[in-house]
């Protein structure tokens, strides 16, 4: 598997996600989207958004965070309260208050139910129109991208000013949606007194890109505002603002900082060593470096500057996890154990990082480990339950502690997240019968089953 940060797995993506059920989108075999997961990078996301989210009214415990590995700059939200981030638009970020508006935005999506209404129009619409629509405004996987969707010209046939009446409609509905949205982020900073400049420069940034990409977006084939207009009324926001000159938080700004040094060290190595200088003694410098040695073969020299940062930073978890995994990926589990067992140590809370942990222990082959990976896979369950990985450690540990009934519950998750319903029950049907009765894990067997049973089949 690709060592870009922990994983990258692949999840299937219809064309209208960003308007339809998050599981009904997945089961429709669109696109396909690859998902980066990190420790870090999520906790800094939502460390740096939990203040809007609270000012929306919104349970930060409750919001999601999804980042896509796409070059394109685009957010958007499906699904409830999930927000998915293109890797493209935080790399092209420049400061945290940049990032907090396109995520402001988002946050007016939800907290204003337009993905419910959103899915009420488009009910009137023919699939054809809609597809058509969408493509013809560039908005694949992004129909509520914060006006931060790369778009693409409108083909020559695809109706422009002859576009049907209930289609204008909803056209008209979603830029509607989208001036809701600004509006509710131009509050939300307000609220949390942050300055809306960050958005104003990101829209100048997106527009930039607008112009060397399509030319000329036609307004009546859009779902989002022309972004001038976005500008100047951010402008507006920005005269009467009492915090437009406000200062960014020092947290937020390293965050910020050690967040684009990580992504493009591990997905532009070579990018990033040119960025950053071998003299430049800044952390995120360092850590870039430390990364992309790492990718482009070079352990010996990785090893040695994450080793410098931990020497100056003994209790930073993320430059532990980092060390275990450039030697675990190295093939060097023994020595990549001590490294996670620090960051767990040190981050008791995070899940996925407990499952990186495991797969290391695993890797040396030793009872005492393999007990110890079950026992931090039971951990990590509490927040990763829908982790296919976890699961399949899982299966792998509980059959090396010759532990039937856990092994087969194990394979009953696992293939519920592949969709693979017949597997699923027939793993849990096995779970309930080598599992004493009464158990929690015996009760979750049962509970597999119903929910199987409960579920229309799809043909």
């Amino acid at each position: 598997m690709p060592p870009l940060i922990h994983r990258i797995f692949a999840l299937s993506c219809a064309v209208l996600l960003a308007l339809t059920p998050f599981r009904d989108a997945v089961a429709q075999q669109g696109q396909r989207l690859s998902l980066v997961r990190d420790a870090e990078i999520e906790h800094s996301i939502r460390t740096m958004i939990a203040p809007i989210w609270r000012a929306a009214r919104l349970d930060p415990s409750a919001m999601e965070i999804f980042i896509v590995q796409d070059g394109s700059l685009n957010a958007f939200v499906a699904g409830g309260q999930r927000i998915f981030i293109n890797t493209g638009l935080l790399l092209r970020t420049e400061r945290p208050n940049q990032l907090i508006g396109v995520l402001a935005h988002e946050t007016g999506h939800i907290s204003g139910g337009h993905l419910a209404r959103a899915q009420e129009e488009m009910e009137k619409l023919s699939t054809l129109q809609i597809l058509e629509a969408l493509l013809s405004a560039g908005a694949m996987a992004g129909g509520s991208a914060a006006g931060v969707g790369a778009g693409r010209p409108a083909p020559a046939d695809s109706g422009g000013l002859n576009a049907p009446g209930s289609l204008r409609y909803f056209l008209k509905y979603t830029q509607t949606q989208e001036n809701s949205a600004d509006q509710a982020a131009i509050s939300l900073l307000e609220r949390t007194q942050q300055s809306v400049n960050g958005t104003i420069e990101f829209l100048r940034i997106l527009q930039r890109e607008e112009r060397m990409l399509i030319g000329r977006r036609d307004p009546y084939l859009s779902t989002h505002p022309l972004t001038p207009d976005r500008i100047s009324s951010f402008e507006t926001a920005a005269a009467r603002s009492r915090y437009t000159n406000a200062p960014e938080s020092p947290q937020f700004l390293d965050m910020h900082q050690r967040m684009v040094a990580k992504l493009l060290g591990f997905i532009s190595p070579n990018a990033a060593l040119q960025r950053y200088a071998e003299g430049d003694r800044a952390v995120p410098a360092r850590y870039a470096r430390a990364i992309a040695l790492y990718r482009t073969g070079a352990l010996g020299s990785a090893l040695l500057t994450i080793d410098g940062l931990l020497k100056e930073y003994p209790n930073d978890p993320y430059f532990h996890e980092l060390r275990g995994q450039m030697l675990f990926e190295n093939g060097r589990a023994a020595q990549a154990v001590p490294s996670y067992r620090r960051a767990v140590q040190l981050l008791p809370a995070v899940g996925i990082v407990k499952v990186d942990f495991a797969r290391a222990l695993l890797e040396t082959n030793k009872p005492d480990d393999d007990r110890e990976a079950v026992r931090n896979l039971e951990l990590a369950r509490q927040t990763e339950s829908g982790s296919f990985d976890l699961w399949r450690l899982m299966a792998t540990g509980y059959s090396r502690l010759n532990d039937p009934g856990m092994t087969s519950l194990a394979r009953a998750e696992m293939a519920i997240l592949r969709g693979n319903r017949a597997e699923a029950q027939s793993h849990a049907a096995t779970a309930e019968r080598q599992l004493r009765q009464g158990t929690p894990a015996w009760q979750r067997a049962q509970d597999i089953k119903a929910y199987i049973n409960s579920r229309p089949s799809r043909n």
